[in-house]
Protein backbone atom coordinates (compact mmCIF):
# COMPACT_ATOMS: atom_id res chain seq x y z
CA UNK A 1 0.00 0.00 0.00
CA UNK A 2 2.94 2.56 0.99
CA UNK A 3 4.59 2.04 -1.91
CA UNK A 4 1.54 2.31 -4.43
CA UNK A 5 1.06 5.47 -2.29
CA UNK A 6 4.27 7.10 -3.48
CA UNK A 7 3.13 8.61 -6.81
CA UNK A 8 1.82 11.46 -4.11
CA UNK A 9 4.79 12.63 -3.99
CA UNK A 10 6.66 13.39 -7.22
CA UNK A 11 10.48 12.99 -6.12
CA UNK A 12 8.85 9.03 -5.33
CA UNK A 13 6.85 8.52 -8.56
CA UNK A 14 9.04 8.19 -10.86
CA UNK A 15 11.63 5.56 -8.83
CA UNK A 16 13.05 2.72 -10.81
CA UNK A 17 12.94 -0.36 -9.53
CA UNK A 18 16.24 -0.74 -7.89
CA UNK A 19 15.22 2.76 -6.26
CA UNK A 20 11.27 0.88 -4.77
CA UNK A 21 13.20 -1.81 -3.93
CA UNK A 22 15.72 0.48 -1.35
CA UNK A 23 12.58 2.77 -0.51
CA UNK A 24 10.95 -0.70 0.52
CA UNK A 25 13.94 -1.55 2.98
CA UNK A 26 13.90 2.19 4.51
CA UNK A 27 9.73 1.96 5.40
CA UNK A 28 10.73 -1.49 6.40
CA UNK A 29 14.00 -0.14 8.81
CA UNK A 30 11.31 2.74 10.14
CA UNK A 31 8.58 -0.38 11.48
CA UNK A 32 11.31 -2.40 12.99
CA UNK A 33 12.63 0.81 14.87
CA UNK A 34 8.95 1.60 16.03
CA UNK A 35 8.75 -2.43 17.24
CA UNK A 36 11.68 -2.38 19.22
CA UNK A 37 10.64 1.02 20.77
CA UNK A 38 7.62 -0.61 21.91
CA UNK A 39 9.07 -3.79 22.62
CA UNK A 40 11.75 -2.17 25.31
CA UNK A 41 9.80 0.72 26.03
CA UNK A 42 12.45 3.32 25.05
CA UNK A 43 12.42 6.64 23.50
CA UNK A 44 13.28 7.15 20.06
CA UNK A 45 16.37 9.48 19.12
CA UNK A 46 17.45 10.27 15.42
CA UNK A 47 20.19 7.54 15.13
CA UNK A 48 17.35 5.31 15.27
CA UNK A 49 16.40 6.35 11.75
CA UNK A 50 20.01 6.98 10.40
CA UNK A 51 19.24 4.57 8.10
CA UNK A 52 17.24 7.28 5.88
CA UNK A 53 19.94 9.75 6.07
CA UNK A 54 21.77 8.67 2.17
CA UNK A 55 18.69 8.77 0.67
CA UNK A 56 17.81 12.20 2.02
CA UNK A 57 21.15 13.68 1.42
CA UNK A 58 20.89 11.81 -1.88
CA UNK A 59 17.64 13.70 -2.89
CA UNK A 60 19.17 17.01 -1.63
CA UNK A 61 22.06 17.08 -3.84
CA UNK A 62 20.05 16.59 -6.55
CA UNK A 63 18.08 19.56 -5.80
CA UNK A 64 14.56 18.41 -4.13
CA UNK A 65 13.33 20.45 -1.76
CA UNK A 66 12.47 19.22 1.97
CA UNK A 67 8.92 19.25 1.66
CA UNK A 68 9.28 16.04 -1.00
CA UNK A 69 10.63 14.20 1.68
CA UNK A 70 8.59 15.10 4.67
CA UNK A 71 5.82 14.39 2.54
CA UNK A 72 7.31 10.83 2.42
CA UNK A 73 7.30 10.72 6.08
CA UNK A 74 3.45 11.73 6.24
CA UNK A 75 2.47 8.97 3.93
CA UNK A 76 4.14 6.35 5.74
CA UNK A 77 2.96 7.61 8.99
CA UNK A 78 -0.69 7.57 7.46
CA UNK A 79 0.03 4.16 6.27
CA UNK A 80 1.81 2.50 9.26
CA UNK A 81 -1.14 3.98 11.33
CA UNK A 82 -3.95 2.70 9.06
CA UNK A 83 -2.58 -0.83 9.08
CA UNK A 84 -2.18 -0.70 12.89
CA UNK A 85 -5.81 0.85 13.17
CA UNK A 86 -6.72 -2.34 11.05
CA UNK A 87 -5.35 -4.92 13.09
CA UNK A 88 -6.67 -3.22 16.24
CA UNK A 89 -10.33 -3.66 14.85
CA UNK A 90 -9.60 -7.35 13.85
CA UNK A 91 -8.01 -8.09 17.23
CA UNK A 92 -10.83 -5.76 19.65
CA UNK A 93 -8.17 -4.26 21.38
CA UNK A 94 -8.18 -0.17 20.83
CA UNK A 95 -5.58 0.71 23.13
CA UNK A 96 -2.89 -0.46 20.64
CA UNK A 97 -4.06 2.21 18.29
CA UNK A 98 -3.90 4.97 20.69
CA UNK A 99 -0.02 3.86 22.26
CA UNK A 100 1.11 2.64 18.94
CA UNK A 101 0.13 6.37 17.59
CA UNK A 102 1.71 7.75 19.92
CA UNK A 103 5.07 6.13 19.34
CA UNK A 104 4.60 6.66 15.79
CA UNK A 105 4.19 10.04 16.14
CA UNK A 106 7.73 10.21 18.30
CA UNK A 107 8.98 8.13 15.42
CA UNK A 108 7.72 10.60 12.73
CA UNK A 109 9.21 13.59 14.93
CA UNK A 110 13.19 12.16 15.19
CA UNK A 111 12.91 11.45 11.25
CA UNK A 112 11.62 14.93 10.68
CA UNK A 113 15.03 15.85 12.78
CA UNK A 114 17.17 13.69 10.84
CA UNK A 115 15.44 14.51 7.20
CA UNK A 116 16.07 18.77 8.14
CA UNK A 117 19.59 18.02 9.42
CA UNK A 118 20.14 16.03 6.86
CA UNK A 119 19.48 18.11 4.23
CA UNK A 120 20.92 21.55 5.50
CA UNK A 121 24.26 19.60 5.34
CA UNK A 122 23.70 18.52 2.01
CA UNK A 123 22.85 22.04 1.09
CA UNK A 124 25.74 23.43 2.56
CA UNK A 125 28.11 20.79 0.74
CA UNK A 126 26.48 21.50 -2.63
CA UNK A 127 26.86 25.48 -1.68
CA UNK A 128 30.42 24.87 -0.94
CA UNK A 129 31.16 23.42 -4.34
CA UNK A 130 29.60 19.95 -4.04
CA UNK A 131 31.05 17.05 -2.70
CA UNK A 132 33.84 16.96 -5.68
CA UNK A 133 35.05 19.99 -4.89
CA UNK A 134 35.56 18.92 -1.54
CA UNK A 135 37.33 15.59 -2.63
CA UNK A 136 39.55 18.00 -4.51
CA UNK A 137 39.97 19.61 -1.18
CA UNK A 138 40.82 16.85 0.43
CA UNK A 139 43.22 15.32 -2.16
CA UNK A 140 45.24 18.36 -2.06
CA UNK A 141 45.36 18.19 1.67
CA UNK A 142 46.35 14.29 1.77
CA UNK A 143 49.26 15.03 -0.62
CA UNK A 144 50.76 17.95 1.08
CA UNK A 145 49.56 20.62 -1.57
CA UNK A 146 48.50 24.35 -0.84
CA UNK A 147 44.62 24.85 -1.76
CA UNK A 148 45.31 28.08 -2.99
CA UNK A 149 47.10 26.77 -5.61
CA UNK A 150 44.50 24.16 -6.98
CA UNK A 151 41.95 26.60 -6.94
CA UNK A 152 40.39 25.72 -3.42
CA UNK A 153 41.27 28.54 -1.14
CA UNK A 154 37.79 29.70 -0.52
CA UNK A 155 36.41 26.67 -0.12
CA UNK A 156 39.27 25.52 2.62
CA UNK A 157 38.54 29.19 4.49
CA UNK A 158 34.96 28.41 4.67
CA UNK A 159 35.90 24.96 6.24
CA UNK A 160 38.19 26.51 8.95
CA UNK A 161 41.17 25.28 7.37
CA UNK A 162 43.36 28.36 7.02
CA UNK A 163 47.08 28.79 8.34
CA UNK A 164 47.55 28.98 11.79
CA UNK A 165 44.40 27.23 12.20
CA UNK A 166 44.51 23.58 14.34
CA UNK A 167 43.54 20.32 12.92
CA UNK A 168 42.90 16.63 13.72
CA UNK A 169 42.34 13.94 11.47
CA UNK A 170 40.93 10.79 11.55
CA UNK A 171 41.92 7.14 9.83
CA UNK A 172 39.50 4.24 9.46
CA UNK A 173 38.95 0.95 8.27
CA UNK A 174 36.59 -2.13 8.34
CA UNK A 175 37.63 -5.06 10.16
CA UNK A 176 36.01 -7.62 8.09
CA UNK A 177 36.31 -8.20 4.75
CA UNK A 178 32.39 -8.34 3.59
CA UNK A 179 31.92 -4.65 4.41
CA UNK A 180 29.38 -2.87 1.66
CA UNK A 181 30.66 -0.19 0.47
CA UNK A 182 27.23 2.09 1.15
CA UNK A 183 27.64 0.74 4.84
CA UNK A 184 30.87 2.44 4.76
CA UNK A 185 29.60 5.55 3.01
CA UNK A 186 26.99 5.78 5.90
CA UNK A 187 29.98 5.64 8.33
CA UNK A 188 31.95 8.45 6.70
CA UNK A 189 28.89 10.60 7.28
CA UNK A 190 28.74 9.18 11.26
CA UNK A 191 31.79 10.08 12.24
CA UNK A 192 32.02 13.33 10.14
CA UNK A 193 29.63 14.79 12.09
CA UNK A 194 30.36 13.50 15.72
CA UNK A 195 30.68 16.18 18.30
CA UNK A 196 28.22 18.11 16.11
CA UNK A 197 30.64 20.64 14.14
CA UNK A 198 29.41 23.70 13.41
CA UNK A 199 30.60 23.10 9.51
CA UNK A 200 30.42 19.77 8.52
CA UNK A 201 34.17 18.66 7.66
CA UNK A 202 35.99 16.85 5.18
CA UNK A 203 35.64 13.67 5.26
CA UNK A 204 35.24 10.70 2.07
CA UNK A 205 36.62 7.52 1.72
CA UNK A 206 40.21 6.61 0.00
CA UNK A 207 39.81 3.74 -1.54
CA UNK A 208 38.70 1.29 1.46
CA UNK A 209 39.75 3.83 4.33
CA UNK A 210 37.56 6.77 5.74
CA UNK A 211 39.95 9.91 6.19
CA UNK A 212 38.23 13.15 7.53
CA UNK A 213 40.51 16.55 8.52
CA UNK A 214 38.37 18.60 10.98
CA UNK A 215 39.73 22.32 12.43
CA UNK A 216 39.69 21.78 16.38
CA UNK A 217 40.73 24.14 19.10
CA UNK A 218 42.31 23.02 22.57
CA UNK A 219 39.70 23.54 24.72
CA UNK A 220 36.75 20.77 22.79
CA UNK A 221 39.62 18.24 21.96
CA UNK A 222 38.63 15.63 24.78
CA UNK A 223 34.80 15.80 23.71
CA UNK A 224 35.56 15.67 19.82
CA UNK A 225 37.73 12.57 20.34
CA UNK A 226 34.32 11.03 23.53
CA UNK A 227 32.37 11.54 20.49
CA UNK A 228 34.36 9.99 17.90
CA UNK A 229 34.59 6.98 20.91
CA UNK A 230 30.85 7.17 20.96
CA UNK A 231 29.57 6.92 17.25
CA UNK A 232 32.55 3.73 16.95
CA UNK A 233 30.66 2.49 19.72
CA UNK A 234 27.35 2.68 17.96
CA UNK A 235 28.89 1.53 14.33
CA UNK A 236 30.34 -1.41 16.15
CA UNK A 237 26.68 -2.19 17.56
CA UNK A 238 25.33 -1.91 14.29
CA UNK A 239 26.32 -1.92 10.74
CA UNK A 240 30.61 -2.19 10.76
CA UNK A 241 33.24 -2.81 13.08
CA UNK A 242 35.95 -0.14 12.62
CA UNK A 243 39.99 0.58 13.06
CA UNK A 244 39.56 3.67 13.79
CA UNK A 245 43.19 6.24 14.58
CA UNK A 246 42.88 10.11 15.78
CA UNK A 247 45.78 12.48 15.57
CA UNK A 248 47.19 14.67 17.57
CA UNK A 249 46.62 18.38 16.88
CA UNK A 250 48.96 19.54 13.82
CA UNK A 251 49.35 23.43 12.47
CA UNK A 252 48.28 24.42 8.85
CA UNK A 253 49.61 25.01 6.25
CA UNK A 254 51.83 21.83 6.46
CA UNK A 255 49.55 19.88 9.52
CA UNK A 256 47.28 18.14 7.54
CA UNK A 257 49.50 16.08 5.78
CA UNK A 258 51.18 15.06 9.28
CA UNK A 259 47.71 14.82 10.98
CA UNK A 260 46.68 11.90 8.80
CA UNK A 261 49.86 10.51 8.69
CA UNK A 262 49.00 10.12 12.47
CA UNK A 263 45.89 9.09 12.18
CA UNK A 264 47.15 6.14 9.88
CA UNK A 265 49.98 5.17 12.44
CA UNK A 266 47.18 5.23 15.71
CA UNK A 267 44.71 3.10 13.21
CA UNK A 268 47.46 0.59 11.83
CA UNK A 269 47.85 -0.18 15.95
CA UNK A 270 44.48 -1.13 17.18
CA UNK A 271 44.05 -4.84 17.89
CA UNK A 272 42.26 -6.82 14.83
CA UNK A 273 39.08 -7.15 16.26
CA UNK A 274 38.83 -2.88 16.03
CA UNK A 275 38.67 -0.40 18.25
CA UNK A 276 40.03 3.52 18.77
CA UNK A 277 43.32 4.82 19.49
CA UNK A 278 43.48 8.56 19.97
CA UNK A 279 46.33 10.10 20.23
CA UNK A 280 45.48 12.95 22.51
CA UNK A 281 44.23 10.31 24.98
CA UNK A 282 48.08 9.07 25.10
CA UNK A 283 51.09 10.48 27.31
CA UNK A 284 54.07 10.72 25.45
CA UNK A 285 55.84 7.62 26.21
CA UNK A 286 53.37 5.60 26.01
CA UNK A 287 53.05 6.28 22.04
CA UNK A 288 56.94 6.38 22.47
CA UNK A 289 56.16 2.36 23.37
CA UNK A 290 53.36 1.51 20.57
CA UNK A 291 55.90 3.28 17.65
CA UNK A 292 58.90 1.17 18.76
CA UNK A 293 60.26 -1.76 16.85
CA UNK A 294 61.77 -5.41 17.49
CA UNK A 295 65.05 -3.77 18.06
CA UNK A 296 63.95 -1.69 21.18
CA UNK A 297 62.38 -5.09 22.86
CA UNK A 298 66.07 -6.45 22.00
CA UNK A 299 67.80 -3.85 24.20
CA UNK A 300 65.53 -4.55 27.27
CA UNK A 301 67.50 -6.73 29.69
CA UNK A 302 66.97 -10.62 29.65
CA UNK A 303 65.93 -10.79 32.88
CA UNK A 304 63.39 -8.04 32.21
CA UNK A 305 62.09 -9.96 29.14
CA UNK A 306 61.73 -13.26 30.96
CA UNK A 307 60.11 -12.26 34.13
CA UNK A 308 57.41 -10.23 32.12
CA UNK A 309 56.88 -13.67 30.13
CA UNK A 310 57.03 -15.95 32.69
CA UNK A 311 54.90 -13.48 34.56
CA UNK A 312 51.95 -12.81 31.90
CA UNK A 313 51.65 -16.80 31.69
CA UNK A 314 51.27 -17.10 35.04
CA UNK A 315 48.15 -14.67 34.95
CA UNK A 316 50.05 -11.52 35.20
CA UNK A 317 49.37 -10.95 39.19
CA UNK A 318 52.59 -9.42 39.51
CA UNK A 319 52.80 -6.99 36.78
CA UNK A 320 49.02 -5.64 37.62
CA UNK A 321 50.45 -4.70 40.94
CA UNK A 322 53.75 -3.33 39.71
CA UNK A 323 50.90 -1.30 37.22
CA UNK A 324 48.98 -0.37 40.10
CA UNK A 325 51.84 0.86 42.12
CA UNK A 326 53.40 3.39 39.05
CA UNK A 327 49.68 4.85 39.04
CA UNK A 328 49.48 5.25 42.41
CA UNK A 329 52.83 7.56 42.60
CA UNK A 330 55.05 4.99 44.01
CA UNK A 331 52.91 4.97 47.63
CA UNK A 332 52.80 1.01 48.46
CA UNK A 333 49.75 1.65 50.92
CA UNK A 334 47.66 3.61 47.67
CA UNK A 335 47.95 0.95 45.33
CA UNK A 336 47.28 -1.72 48.50
CA UNK A 337 43.85 0.06 47.89
CA UNK A 338 43.43 0.18 44.44
CA UNK A 339 44.33 -3.99 44.00
CA UNK A 340 41.93 -4.04 47.25
CA UNK A 341 44.49 -6.13 49.27
CA UNK A 342 46.59 -5.73 52.13
CA UNK A 343 49.56 -3.44 51.91
CA UNK A 344 51.93 -6.36 53.44
CA UNK A 345 50.39 -8.13 50.36
CA UNK A 346 51.24 -5.55 48.15
CA UNK A 347 54.89 -5.22 49.71
CA UNK A 348 55.49 -9.26 49.31
CA UNK A 349 54.36 -8.71 45.47
CA UNK A 350 56.94 -5.50 44.98
CA UNK A 351 59.48 -7.87 46.34
CA UNK A 352 59.28 -10.76 44.44
CA UNK A 353 59.33 -8.46 41.16
CA UNK A 354 62.76 -7.39 42.63
CA UNK A 355 63.80 -10.19 43.54
CA UNK A 356 63.24 -11.92 39.60
CA UNK A 357 64.31 -8.70 38.17
CA UNK A 358 67.23 -7.23 40.15
CA UNK A 359 65.80 -3.86 39.87
CA UNK A 360 65.00 -1.80 42.85
CA UNK A 361 61.69 -0.70 42.97
CA UNK A 362 62.37 2.47 45.22
CA UNK A 363 64.78 3.89 42.76
CA UNK A 364 63.44 6.04 40.07
CA UNK A 365 64.99 4.75 37.17
CA UNK A 366 64.25 1.17 37.90
CA UNK A 367 60.65 1.89 37.93
CA UNK A 368 61.24 3.69 34.82
CA UNK A 369 63.20 0.75 33.22
CA UNK A 370 60.30 -1.84 34.23
CA UNK A 371 57.59 0.19 33.26
CA UNK A 372 59.08 1.27 29.62
CA UNK A 373 59.98 -2.74 29.44
CA UNK A 374 56.30 -3.54 30.28
CA UNK A 375 54.77 -0.99 27.88
CA UNK A 376 56.92 -3.09 24.88
CA UNK A 377 55.45 -6.17 26.34
CA UNK A 378 52.06 -5.17 25.60
CA UNK A 379 52.19 -3.54 22.86
CA UNK A 380 54.14 -7.15 21.21
CA UNK A 381 51.78 -8.98 22.59
CA UNK A 382 48.82 -6.78 21.17
CA UNK A 383 50.43 -7.29 17.79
Amino acid sequence: MLLERRVEVPAFAELDDDAVARLGEEVGALVDTLADALDHDRPLDVEDVAVLRPAIEARAARGDWIEQTTRGLRIAQRTIYERVAAIAGETGDPAAVVLVGARLLELMDVAGALAAQAWVEAREVTRSGGTERRRALLDTLLEGGDPELHGLGDLARDLGLVPGASVVAVSARAVTTATAGRTLTSAVGALARAGKPVMLPLAGLVDDEIVIVRPVVAEELDDVVAALERTWRRLADGPVRLALGVSARHALPDGARDAIADARRARARVPTGGGVLALPTLAPLDWMALRAGDTTWTLVPEPLRRFLEEDAADGGQLLHTFASYVASDLNVKVAARRLHVHVNTARYRLGRISERTGLDLRSLDDVIALHVASLLFERRRGD
